[in-house]
């Protein structure tokens, strides 16, 4: 899921086990385990010594442990040499126009489009887009729709023309079903990447400088013609925005 805001680029990530710390602390310990075996060795009874068995049970142990620890860091290799590739990957769809899964989308000098995808057929749906505050600063009344997808473009502005500016908005679906349940809906977002991060462990995307998403959620690279603002969406009235939506099959 996309999350808003371009200062998530650096915290996008998260840090997975570092094999070698845990294999700093098993050397301590096995160090310090050593040194106690020895001693009780020097410092037994001799007409009553030590059980072998139990030290060598907990050397195999140690043993068993630290062969463990060495296949994650063969592991962690293989994982960072993977990531490192769709780093890489990455890179390639700077510029591009591409269409994520996500419920927040990027507004790019004065225009925004995105989709909702309803399961089932609605007798009533609304759409709204929230700014940063959780604020209704557009609502689309879509009436009754069919199960299916449906795209949507906002030019900025809301019924009384008061125009917002660039950013992240909060795309929230309300629909309800003949028998007045609740329909789910998922939604995309189109934009431009804008920015590529990656600290060895996972890779995120800017799209339109606002959304950060991850590499899984891109659904569709589309040609820049895609993200165009029509004309008959410039003016940012209602009726005007609203006869600019596109049904998708």
């Amino acid at each position: 899921m996309a999350i808003s805001g371009t200062e998530a680029l650096g915290a996008a990530v998260t840090k997975g086990t570092d094999s070698a710390s845990s294999k700093t602390q098993l050397f301590g310990d096995m160090e310090t385990f050593l040194y106690l075996l020895v001693n009780q060795l020097q410092n037994q009874d001799p007409l009553d010594p030590m059980d072998t068995a139990e030290y060598t049970n907990q050397l195999v142990q140690y043993a068993n442990v630290e062969q463990s620890i060495q296949t994650n860091s063969y592991l962690e290799t293989m994982i960072s040499q993977n990531v490192a590739s769709v780093g890489a990957q990455a890179v390639g769809y700077m510029d591009q126009v591409v269409q994520i899964e996500s419920q927040t989308v990027p507004m790019t000098d004065g225009y925004a489009k995105f989709s909702y995808t309803l399961d089932e057929n609605a007798t009533n749906v609304t759409v709204s887009l929230l700014d940063s505050s959780n604020k209704v600063v557009k609502t689309f009344a879509e009436g009754g729709k069919e199960a299916g997808r449906y795209i949507l473009e906002w030019d900025g502005t809301d019924s009384s023309g008061q125009a917002y500016a660039d950013g992240a908005y909060k795309i929230v679906v309300s629909a309800k079903s003949p028998t007045g349940a609740d329909v789910t809906a998922y939604t995309t977002a189109f934009g431009k990447v804008t920015g590529v991060a990656f600290d060895g462990d996972e890779v995120a995307i800017s799209v339109g400088g606002a959304v950060i998403a991850k590499m899984e959620d891109i659904l569709a690279v589309h040609t820049k013609d895609e993200l165009q603002k029509p004309e008959n969406v410039a003016d940012g009235t209602e009726h005007e925005i609203q006869n600019a939506a596109r049904e998708a099959a």
